[in-house]
């Protein structure tokens, strides 16, 4: 499957056929594609593993009319709000919808599991949020490079050498996150 039929999956499958955040969808997609084998490439980033293939796909998608970006300005920088001043809500246009149909069903069990796993992301709170997402992610990232148990301060540690802060607290929702997908024990 290429990634745009991801990204227009994870559209069509969503609530309100919509993903609020370039983040969010960054983030989502992560976990699909290791729980799924997509094969994106992810690499580290500011807010953890980022694909470009991702930002091009969406850019792509934009461009032919199939996926509407809609920016929304917040109007005073709140980092209560997010670490942004604007948040990016990429939603399917009407000919988007028929054509994620179309891929839908083109790749019936791919697409169910994609809708599963986002329903079962969201009964964790810590999906909702675009920054614990963030946190879970580049703690997965750094365990599958390491490929061994490591506890909370040993990984926080390896975050801080990749430039990433991880917080306790962050750190004890992202791992509960990780053990209701079984990624981790």
């Amino acid at each position: 499957m290429r990634t745009d039929e991801v990204v227009m999956l994870v559209l069509y499958a969503s609530d309100r056929k919509m993903v609020a955040g370039r983040t969010l969808l960054q983030k989502t997609i992560y976990f699909l594609n290791e729980k799924n084998n997509l094969g994106i490439e992810f690499v580290p980033y500011y807010y953890g593993p980022y694909s470009a293939e991702i930002a091009d796909a969406v850019e792509s998608l934009k461009a032919s009319g199939i996926v509407k970006e809609v920016v929304e300005e917040f109007p005073v920088f709140n980092t209560s709000v997010g670490f942004e001043p604007r948040r990016y809500i990429y939603q399917l246009t009407e000919i988007g919808e028929k054509i994620a149909e179309n891929v839908k069903n083109k790749y019936p069990e791919e697409a169910e599991r994609i809708r599963d796993q986002l329903s079962f992301m969201k009964t964790f709170d810590e999906a909702q949020d675009y920054r614990n997402l963030s946190i879970a992610a580049k703690m997965y990232h750094i365990l599958k490079i390491e490929n061994k148990p490591r506890t909370i301060d040993e990984i926080k540690e390896e975050a801080e050498f990749l430039g990433w802060n991880i917080g306790e607290k962050g750190a004890e929702d992202a791992l509960n996150f990780l053990k209701g997908l079984k990624m981790v024990e």
